[in-house]
């Protein structure tokens, strides 16, 4: 997608701006922008040779250590100051431009893969390998984070090429593990590892180098190439997990009364959570999600089960209804089971919060994208899934965007997380200029 002709413009929107009292220093950033096209445009070979080579070599989250090198090289021949790694996210990248010019924000890209097999038939598809939770695994970015890194690493080039015109410093945060941790399984630890966002805000990344806003862009299918949409308030859904374990007692299948039934009551807790939504919470806030995606019980037909696993979903759009979720299926849980004569040991996973877009900050973006040609919007899609950008959001102002990659024409085009998802090239274009939209912004 190549930028509107209001770049032209740039000048000439520069000189109003000056009629109507502002600085020259200030008249001098709107201007700026003039040169953003062809460098996108003359960068964008490299975007595309990037992102290929990166969906190439996928890695898991935590093990992303060939990727760590792969970024930190590039931004260092950049002439970037490079810091990798930190406490709780050793794998992680983090670039500074024009350190100690103050009034940073930080730009963010995640870096890690998921562990799907890739059956897109592209020429560079991924065939790599890799362990979760110690269990060998198909390797690939089916999420589109090699897009992420490219467009990231493409708009840090850039930057750094015109860093005298970049009033403020620019913090290029490339995380790890945002599809979560790839080593150990939260279930078989006492206490939740921090990994992702979360470890780099606990590791003291926004303090430490004095960021002010956070931005980012996430790939999405179902929204043409280039199409940039911003949402006002809750942008994506908190994710939350949950396992709960049955305990009853086996007898045989013709004499149920002599044994507690897992099943059944595994049955009615699935019918019971699923009340949840419907009675337990405020519809007029916003939405919530209770899905059991994974039910296991019993051994054989004549059998009845003593025992019984059940493992699921939650989301919600507004932080009150995730609580009333996160407080009432342990509830529901315990009760339903006592009330068939067994016993629930429910444990709840926190995952991420509800991402949520500073409303006067997405706004103000979107303006400083159109302005510079974009075809960006305000819009109230929400997809549906979740994101550990939330993490920053909580503690200053952010804005994380949707980046449509559909080639023209394409219909019903499989998701994110799909086997068979697929990235527009075009639409990197877009991704990088926005970065440094988000850099130049007022």
């Amino acid at each position: 997608m190549r930028f509107k002709s209001t770049l032209i413009t740039a000048a000439l929107s520069a000189a109003l701006l000056l009629t109507a009292g502002l600085t020259c220093a200030q008249s001098a950033r709107a201007a700026a922008p003039d040169w953003l096209e062809n460098a996108v445009e003359a960068e964008y070979p490299n975007t595309v040779k990037m992102r290929h080579y990166l969906h190439q070599h996928p890695e898991l989250g935590n093990q992303e250590v060939q990727t760590q090198a792969y970024i930190a090289d590039f931004l260092r021949a950049q002439g970037i100051k490079v810091i990798e790694g930190t406490k709780h996210a050793p794998t992680a990248v983090i670039g500074i431009l024009n350190e100690g010019r103050g009034h940073a924000i930080g730009l963010r890209a995640d870096i890690d893969a998921l562990p799907i097999a890739e059956h897109t038939g592209l020429p560079y598809a991924s065939t790599a390998t890799g362990t979760i939770f110690g269990k060998e695994t198909a390797v690939s970015h089916m999420c589109g984070h090699d897009a992420h890194m490219a467009m990231l690493l493409s708009a840090a080039k850039i930057m750094a090429a015109h860093r005298d015109e970049i009033d403020r410093t620019v913090i290029f945060v490339f995380q790890p593990a945002e599809e979560g941790d790839s080593i150990d399984d939260p279930y078989a630890l006492e206490e939740q590892k921090l990994a992702g966002a979360a470890a780099l805000v606990a590791d003291g990344l926004l303090e430490d180098y004095q960021i002010e806003k956070m931005y980012g862009i996430h790939v999405m299918a179902r929204q043409p190439a280039g199409k940039i949409l911003i949402a006002k308030g809750a942008a994506l859904n908190s994710v939350d997990a949950f396992l709960i374990k049955v305990q009853g007692e086996q007898a045989h299948g013709a004499m149920p009364w002599t044994g507690v039934d897992a099943v059944l009551t595994a049955s009615a807790l699935v019918l019971n959570l699923q009340q949840l939504v419907s009675r337990n919470i405020d519809l007029t806030r916003g939405m919530g999600v209770v899905t059991v995606g994974r039910l296991q019980a019993g051994e054989t037909s004549n059998v009845m089960a003593g025992s019984a696993e059940l493992e699921g979903t939650i989301r919600a759009n507004d932080k009150q209804i995730r609580d009333t979720l996160l407080k009432r299926i342990p509830e529901v849980a315990v009760h339903t089971a006592q009330a068939y004569g067994a016993k629930a040991l429910p444990r709840i996973i926190e995952i991420y919060p509800v991402t949520y877009n500073d409303p006067a900050e997405a706004q103000k973006l979107a303006a400083a994208l159109q302005d510079l040609g974009l075809d960006a919007e305000i819009s109230d899609w929400n997809p549906g899934a979740s994101e550990d950008f939330s993490f920053y959001a909580e503690k200053v102002p952010g804005v994380f965007m949707f980046l449509g990659v559909d080639a023209p024409g394409a219909e019903q085009a499989a998701n994110n997380h799909s086997d068979k998802f697929v990235i527009a090239d075009e639409a990197l274009k877009s991704g990088v200029a926005a970065h440094i939209g988000a850099a130049l912004s007022l």
